[in-house]
């Protein structure tokens, strides 16, 4: 008993003391200096951006703005992510001469950037955040032109997405000199594992998860949804695949292999939906 005790004490001071102790903290300063310095006063004065820790701000000149529903601390920046498999205290750089975009529809619609970010939105640039979506720890984003990045998609720790390589290079062959950079656009409900790499003009359809330590280069409008793309470049690499967004689904996976062990797989019943995968799906499990 008293072993027990003891357990669950060492747990909750992990969990409500050393945590916190060691995370970033909400930074009222810079969330009142950060709404009123980017987004347009009717939407500064409710606060829609909560801001932790001490995150460096290189620009004010840009603008940002929510796209629909506006509400208290929707979106979250510089975010320490304990249970993350890359913990980070690091604290993310913004760069903001364009204009960052936060689209939701609802209340319940949120948007995170991690820790050790650094995001770089150029005089011309855009970026359009998807609601549900998340970028992750020490991940590197360069907005030339546009970058989409879809609804409930996830940009894992360590990766890049930049749609200029900032340069221009001369063809003597063909004698042209090309545009350094091109729109990306990446569809919701993807999953760019970590330390994958995502240059300008690339194209990645909803519902595609991109494995770690891949290149994506190019328009793959061509790739099914619920598929694995991989490699350096990217190809096709398994198609009928979708990463668990629907936390209810989780809990039952959880759940089984909590009490199996020894358990490698779950199995689920074939008539079962894809959109049980969805974040806000009404899909029954079983």
């Amino acid at each position: 008993m008293m072993r027990k005790l003891f357990r669950a004490a060492r747990a909750r001071f992990s969990l409500y003391i050393l945590t916190p102790l060691f995370s970033h903290c909400f930074n009222p300063l810079c969330t009142l200096y950060f709404n009123f310095v980017f987004f347009p006063f009717r939407q500064a004065i409710k606060f829609p951006l909560f801001v932790y820790g001490w995150p460096k701000l290189f620009s004010q000149f840009g603008r940002m703005q929510c796209d629909g529903a506006c509400f208290p601390g929707m979106i979250k920046l510089n975010i320490s992510d304990s249970q993350g498999p890359q913990y980070s205290c690091g604290n993310t750089e913004l760069s903001v001469w364009g204009k960052i975009i936060f689209k939701a529809d609802k209340k319940s619609d949120h948007f995170e950037i991690g820790s050790g970010c650094r995001i770089n939105v150029l005089q011309n640039g855009e970026f359009v955040f998807g609601a549900n979506s998340k970028i992750g720890n020490y991940c590197n984003i360069t907005v030339y032109s546009k970058l989409i990045l879809g609804e409930v998609s996830r940009i894992a720790h360590r990766s890049q997405i930049m749609d200029s390589n900032y340069h221009y290079m001369a063809d003597f062959n063909n004698k042209i000199v090309k545009r350094h950079c091109a729109p990306i656009v990446i569809g919701s409900y993807c999953w760019i594992c970590n330390s994958t790499t995502v240059t300008g003009g690339a194209v990645i359809p909803d519902k595609v998860i991109v494995s770690s330590n891949s290149l994506v280069n190019k328009d793959m409008s061509d790739v099914p949804e619920g598929a694995v793309i991989g490699g350096q470049p990217a190809k096709l690499l398994r198609t009928g695949v979708r990463r668990i967004e629907n936390k209810a689904f989780e809990k039952v996976l959880n759940d089984y292999f909590a009490h199996n062990e020894f358990a490698h797989t779950y199995e689920f019943d074939a008539t079962l939906p894809e959109s049980i995968c969805d974040i806000d799906s009404n899909d029954k499990i079983g």
